[in-house]
């Protein structure tokens, strides 16, 4: 009795003949043809006639075909006949049914293994098994049946058959009908005497008729009824609820169907009615309005003149805690204090703290006391420094600067128009643009107008690393980004620029790609640099930062780099013991109003 482990086994069918081969483990495999025989897959084949070996006597590799063996690189199978595969003059062919043919000869086209010949120069394409000119039309149906009709216009094909659109049409891909002709069910129709509402037939009725429309499977006329959930006819004159009619002058459609109302301020509040004049609704249920409050339309409702107030849609008691909100997130935070009457949160919702109006306010997530004036995150001082939107220069006033859009400039040099700087050189008014054509034309010993972090817009390389060999460029900072711009475009006169921070070339510290948005104090033109450097005295970055005169972006290039960090040993190791003058520190751009937060804004 002979024991096989079979792991796999496939069946072959060649000439009404079965073949089955199972394999094991092993490399030996089992071949049943006309006998039951054991091979060894590395050294034979299994065919219809028996095992064979896997190479001939030449170490070529066969394989089955048929009743015979062919060699696979030189021969073909095609279907039971062993063919060549290359031709006497040295052209490749392929199997088209039983027969062998060059792909290449114009003057043969093989159809689904059908051969046929072609005039040279002729274009002939397949329909199934057939061949047709270029004027002809190729139609087949769902089973793989083929027609060949000569192209007209206005003709379509439905399955073999061929039809004028202007005509008829193909229903359902199946049958060609008329086009006023339709099936209702299973039953013809004429479109122009009849019309069908879900499978049922009307006579002496068009289906075009616009005064006449199906609800479910009735028929109506427009102006004596109307179709009340698709089942049911009501009166033209009323209005549909649920499933039934009612008056709009006397009801009103609640949840469970209509309800008379004594009043017009009444309206409905689930499957009850509510007089809004003294009542709200809150949910389902009708509430006072003088007494309560309501929080969500889950019903969710608190008492007036009481410590339990509204936080969104949920409740919470005033007396020992506050709500925070801060657009969509809401967080309800326990009073530190029991005067305290208000909440201070930063964007993330992650750190929130209570704190009284009276003596706090909160700047940018912080409680700051009313005592101190801030500019962003930094504290300044009115007499001296100057606060630019959020963007904060120390002793700007002692220097005679005022602000101009995020910037500051010198009166006696430099003249402010539509918040932006211009230099007085520039004979410029600001009602008028530069005379002389001065505009669009710059003499040759004239300064770029881009200075500060702006260099980049316009400067070489061979400017950055010149200024760098002669310390032109502070660079005692605490953190020497690297960045890389992503986008960049214009808006309102400055240059945004979408970077992300992948480094600090100092303290060698991984940001783990932080995105970030950077505004030039600027309008310059497109910034070529796709990498650069930002030196900066900022450590915490939010979404939006505004860049000063003080910090320094430098393109990306390798003696740039060279010379940032030569020159950053010579520097003070001690990062609180660095001096940077005249200031103009990156903060952020003030996307969230923290100061702004009111009662109004609150509910």
């Amino acid at each position: 009795m002979l024991s096989i482990s079979i792991i796999s086994i496939f069946t072959i069918f060649c000439d009404f003949k079965v073949v089955f081969a199972g394999q094991d483990s092993s490399n030996e495999s089992t071949c049943i043809g006309h006998s039951i025989q054991t091979y060894q897959k590395q050294t034979a084949i299994c065919c219809r006639h028996g095992i064979e070996p896997k190479y001939s006597g030449d170490g070529q590799e066969q394989d089955c075909c048929s009743n015979q063996t062919y060699i696979i690189d030189t021969q073909l199978c095609c279907e039971k006949s062993v063919v060549f595969k290359i031709t006497d003059n040295g052209r490749e062919t392929k199997c088209c049914g039983s027969l062998r043919y060059d792909p290449k000869d114009e003057t043969k086209l093989c159809c689904n293994g059908k051969l046929h010949e072609k005039k040279l120069g002729k274009r002939s394409w397949c329909c199934g098994q057939l061949k047709m000119k270029s004027n002809e039309r190729c139609c087949k149906d769902l089973h793989g049946d083929v027609a060949i009709h000569k192209k007209k216009p206005y003709m379509k094909c439905c399955q073999t058959e061929y039809y004028n659109k202007g005509s008829h049409y193909c229903f359902r891909n199946r049958k060609i009908l008329p086009l006023h002709q339709k099936l209702c069910g299973d039953q013809l129709y004429d479109t122009r005497t009849n019309k069908c509402c879900m499978k049922k037939l009307y006579n002496n009725i068009s289906d075009n008729d616009p005064d006449y429309d199906c609800c479910g499977v009735k028929v109506f006329h427009k102006a004596m009824k109307k179709c009340c959930s698709l089942s049911n006819l009501i009166p033209a004159a009323t209005s549909c609820c649920q499933k039934e009619s009612y008056n709009t002058k006397t009801e009103r459609c609640c949840d469970n169907g209509p309800i008379k109302f004594q009043k017009h301020s009444e309206q409905c509040c689930g499957a009850t009615l509510y007089d809004s004049k003294t009542q709200g609704c809150c949910g389902t249920r009708s509430f006072n309005i003088s007494t309560h409050t309501c929080c969500s339309s889950s019903g969710n409702m608190v008492a007036k003149y009481t410590d339990n107030k509204c936080c969104g849609t949920t409740t919470y008691n005033s007396k020992a805690k506050v709500c925070c909100a801060f657009e969509n997130k809401i967080e309800i935070v326990n009073k530190s204090e029991d005067n305290h009457d208000s909440c201070c949160s930063s964007g993330s919702m992650n750190v929130s703290e209570s704190f009284s109006k009276n003596t706090h306010y909160c700047s940018l997530g912080k409680v700051i006391s009313n005592e101190i004036k801030m500019c962003g995150s930094f504290e300044y001082k009115k007499d001296s420094d100057i606060c630019c939107q959020g963007v904060f220069e120390k002793d700007g006033k002692l220097n005679g600067k005022k602000c101009c859009g995020v910037g500051t400039f010198s009166k006696a040099t430099h003249l402010c128009c539509t918040n932006q700087i211009y230099s007085r050189k520039e004979r410029r008014r600001c009602d008028k643009k530069p005379s002389n054509g001065l505009l669009n034309r710059r003499p040759r010993n004239m300064k770029t107008s881009a200075k500060g972090v702006c260099r980049i817009c316009n400067d070489s390389k061979r400017f950055f690393v010149k200024a760098l060999k002669s310390n032109g460029f502070d660079v005692c900072k605490r953190q020497a980004l690297k960045v890389r711009i992503i986008s960049q475009r214009r808006h309102s006169g400055k240059r945004r620029i979408k970077m992300i921070i992948q480094t600090d070339l100092y303290s060698e510290k991984d940001y783990e790609r932080k995105k970030i948005e950077v505004l030039l104090p600027c309008s310059c033109r497109r910034i070529r640099a796709s990498k650069a450097i930002l030196i900066t005295e900022l450590e915490d970055f939010r979404e939006t930062v505004r860049l000063g005169d003080s910090d320094i972006l430098l393109p990306w290039y390798s003696s740039v780099r060279k010379h940032v960090l030569r020159q950053w040993k010579t520097c003070k190791t001690k990062k609180n013991d660095l001096v940077v003058n005249n200031m103009l520190e990156i903060k952020s751009f003030i996307d969230y109003k923290y100061n702004k937060l009111t009662e109004k804004n609150l509910k």
